[in-house]
């Protein structure tokens, strides 16, 4: 799959990325960001092994990641989420509670059943990115 990058997004913008077949789950994942004005999609793709092609000079603040994609290319993606990209947040929705599991395990920041309301993923979403600002913060 082709990852369909936007434009030139504003500095101070938290950068998003998308793993997600298209259809409603993509799509509703799109709408959500679009109401955090903070953060810009920087691209979407169906593919996660995309994320391993990707250069190291894009990476995205956060990745919102389908975990009922193929197998062995979630868990590669995951791994170079987590290897390569030391300062992205990842949040991975699941189809179960075994699943969920694996995906913990695996060291995905946060792990969200899929039906969950919207307003408990835009909750995680804050708090991932509260914790970034506030790691990057300096004592005085």
């Amino acid at each position: 799959a082709v990852i369909h990058e936007r434009g030139m997004m504003p500095r101070h913008a938290t950068l998003a990325l998308i793993v997600a077949r298209p259809g409603p789950l993509r799509s509703s994942l799109q709408a959500l960001m679009t109401t955090m004005p903070q953060i810009e999609i920087l691209a979407e793709t169906t593919d996660p092994s995309a994320l391993l092609r990707m250069g190291a000079g894009i990476q995205p603040d956060i990745v919102l990641l389908d975990a009922s994609l193929p197998e062995e290319q979630v868990w590669p993606a995951l791994r170079h989420i987590k290897d390569e990209w030391c300062r992205t947040q990842s949040v991975v929705l699941v189809e179960d509670s075994q699943q969920q599991q694996r995906v913990q395990a695996a060291g995905a920041d946060v792990v969200l059943l899929k039906g969950h309301p919207a307003d408990k993923l835009v909750a995680a979403i804050k708090g991932l990115l509260s914790r970034e600002e506030g790691e990057g913060a300096t004592a005085d």
